[in-house]
Parts: C-alpha cells; sequence; structure tokens
C-alpha cells in the first residue's frame, strides 16, 4: 500500500502544478486544489485518499468543475455508512469508501463533474455528475441544484436533487443487484445582521432495491460471526428490507466576532436530526472555532458528538425464521466523538496550504487518527 499511496499522492500535486504552469488568461476565481487524507484505525486498517480539484471561470456567468479522487484501503474496512457520513471518508456517490470485511484490499476511483450558471440574477444552476467504482460497486450520481437570493441576498434559497444509481456485487452475492436512491433537499441560509448567518435544511431519501452490500453473513443459533467466512447452515445471507425512507432536518448558525481574543474569530453551531422507517434515529452536534492568528493564517478546532438508535430487526441472536438479519454495526446503536484541529495558511495572496488533525472514537471500540494536507492555488 505505502507505495501506491506514494503514486498517488505524487500523481495529483504533480497534475496541480502542471495546471497551474501552464494556466492563462484564468480568472481570480480560478483554482485548482490538491488534496491527501490518511485514516489509521485501531485494527491495523490504513486508507488513504488523494483529491485533485479544478474549478475554472467560462465567463462572468458560468462556472466548470472537474474532481478526481482515488482511495486506497488495505485492508477493507467494515463500513460505517452512518447518517453522518463513513468514518473513512465522506463521498458524494453511493458507492461506501470502505465497505467490506473481506480483508482483501481496495481501490475506489470517482470522478465529478459539474456546471454552474447564474440566469440574469435570477436563478443559479448547478448540474453535477458523479461516478464511482471499487471492487464490488458501481454508482452513477446526476444531481441538479436550484439557488434563489432574496432581498438584495440577504436570504439564500437552495433546492437540490439527486439520484444514486447503483450497482452491487458483493463477494457472497450469485449476481448483480440494484439500488436506487433519490435525495431531496430544500434549504434556507438567512443574513440575520452583518455579524450573524443562520442556516436551516431539510433533506429526504428514498431508497429502493438491494440494501445490502453482499459482503457480510448474518449468524445463526448462537454461532459466532467471527467464524462466518463461507455461507453455511449457521451462517446465511444478510436480509434487509427492500426500500429505507431517509429524513434529516439540520439547523446552524454562524457568529463573527470581530474583536476576539488574538483578531478576528467566527464560532459554528450545527445540530441534525435523522431518522427512518427502519426506526434508527440520529442526534449529530458540532461545534467549530475559527480564529485569525495572523492576516493570512487561520485556526480551527472543532468537536462532533453522534448517537443513533439500532435499527428495529437488530437481534443479539437470529434464528433461520426471521425475516430480517444483519452482521453490520453500522445498523446498531453507538455514538462517536470527533475532535479536529487545522491551520491554513495563505501565501502570496494566490494560494494557501491546510493542515488538519483529527481523531476519531467510537463506543464500540474503534478508533483513528485522520491527517489531511491540501494545497490551493489560485491562476
Amino acid at each position: 500500500m505505502q507505495a501506491e499511496a506514494a503514486v498517488a499522492v505524487i500523481n495529483i500535486f504533480f497534475i496541480l502544478g502542471g495546471i497551474i504552469f501552464f494556466a492563462s488568461n484564468a480568472s481570480a476565481e480560478d483554482y485548482a486544489r490538491a488534496q491527501t487524507y490518511f485514516h489509521s484505525f485501531n485494527n491495523n486498517v490504513k486508507v488513504l485518499t488523494a483529491v485533485f480539484a479544478l474549478n475554472k471561470d467560462i465567463n462572468l456567468d458560468t462556472n466548470t468543475y472537474f474532481k478526481y479522487t482515488v482511495d486506497i484501503i488495505n485492508p477493507k474496512l467494515e463500513s460505517e455508512e452512518n447518517e453522518h457520513g463513513t468514518a473513512a471518508t465522506t463521498t458524494t456517490s453511493g458507492a461506501s469508501t470502505a465497505a467490506g470485511g473481506s480483508g482483501a484490499k481496495d481501490v475506489r476511483n470517482e470522478i465529478t463533474a459539474g456546471v454552474t450558471h447564474n440566469f440574469n440574477n435570477i436563478v443559479g444552476v448547478e448540474l453535477y455528475y458523479d461516478y464511482s467504482k471499487e471492487n464490488d460497486y458501481t454508482s452513477h450520481t446526476p444531481s441538479l441544484t436550484l439557488k434563489k437570493d432574496l432581498f438584495e441576498k440577504n436570504t439564500t434559497m437552495t433546492m437540490s436533487y439527486s439520484r444514486n444509481i447503483d450497482k452491487v456485487y458483493g463477494k457472497f452475492m450469485n449476481g448483480e443487484q440494484g439500488r436506487n436512491t433519490g435525495n431531496y433537499f430544500f434549504g434556507i441560509t438567512q443574513v440575520l445582521s452583518p455579524l450573524t448567518i443562520a442556516q436551516l435544511g431539510y433533506s429526504r431519501s428514498n431508497v429502493t432495491g438491494y440494501n445490502s452490500d453482499g459482503v457480510r453473513l448474518a449468524s445463526l443459533n448462537g454461532v459466532s460471526q467471527s467464524s462466518c467466512t463461507d455461507r453455511s447452515a449457521s451462517c446465511v445471507d444478510e436480509a434487509f428490507p427492500d426500500s429505507r425512507k431517509r429524513d434529516a432536518v439540520v439547523f446552524g448558525i454562524n457568529q463573527f466576532i470581530p474583536n476576539s481574543i488574538i483578531d478576528r474569530s467566527s464560532v459554528k453551531f450545527t445540530y441534525r436530526y435523522y431518522n427512518d422507517d427502519w426506526n434508527i434515529a440520529s442526534n449529530t452536534e458540532e461545534v467549530e472555532y475559527n480564529e485569525y492568528i495572523t492576516e493570512d493564517t487561520i485556526f480551527r478546532v472543532n468537536f462532533r458528538y453522534y448517537e443513533q438508535t439500532k435499527a428495529n430487526f437488530v437481534k443479539d441472536t437470529y434464528v433461520s425464521s426471521d425475516r430480517y438479519m444483519s452482521s453490520s454495526p453500522q445498523f446498531n446503536g453507538f455514538n462517536s466523538q470527533l475532535f479536529g484541529l487545522k491551520l491554513t495558511n495563505n501565501f502570496l495572496r494566490e494560494g494557501s496550504f491546510e493542515g488538519k488533525y483529527e481523531y476519531y472514537s467510537q463506543s464500540i471500540n474503534t478508533y483513528a487518527h485522520i491527517f489531511m494536507f491540501t494545497l490551493r492555488m489560485t491562476f
């Protein structure tokens, strides 16, 4: 994994350097961004993510965006694909970046492309397409977003729709299965004062199709889950409902503090409530504090707490007559915490460098150290 990781990171930063060197006639809003994440879990799982993104203005009203992401997971990690994002990485596609539990290495490649256009300051339209592929999962995700500014741009309304068109072909599956998800979002951003901004949003997801990843077996009659490495009378396929309806509400407020202890600062509070018809409910609370420690350097500290209830069909022991059964911890009740520190430096006013460290811990004896480095250049 070390050699693949080095090659991925070198390639991303080499592309970034080439774009910046050869670019010409570009606007101040054009930028290239190279980013790498490294996750180290307590079960010796390592996940490396490399990202290259390019933002280019065509004219004053039209903007294009491109992003390439590669995840290298060794070995594959049991996915914590809960409702606030996986512990490893977060993706816009339906494919899980670290799903499985097969113990094998996995590589996920993702491409995102989009265009944004402002129609005479009446409405902004964003069209995006995301394609993601890993060893046992393929996902296509088109999306449409509409944005409207009101009241001298003090209010912004956002509506969006995306559709995940996924194919699953896990190691314990006899063939390929499909999964489709329709995602709806409506949000309002409101300027309350020159120093205060509030946000309110609602999202709905309707999932239909094959809701397992096909990479785990459920144990019956008290048999140890760790012994289920192949199908048998006591180790059978997971079984889930073929539909799932998911709702979430999020509220946030961002307060700017012009005369803080050092210089300028801001504090942001976010709360998110989620529930679905599998009886999973979750609460996510996060606080983020940003401080200018010099004119060009920003320090950030954040803390997030997450808790969820278990799905209504989850049991300690299953029998063959049970209609639904799961061996995945993502449907259990648990809580998690994340603590992070980030430093951003804007150099020569043409680019910025970010370094971030996060510590993630979960109540089911999982924790991870997360490192992120980003180089962003305008041209």
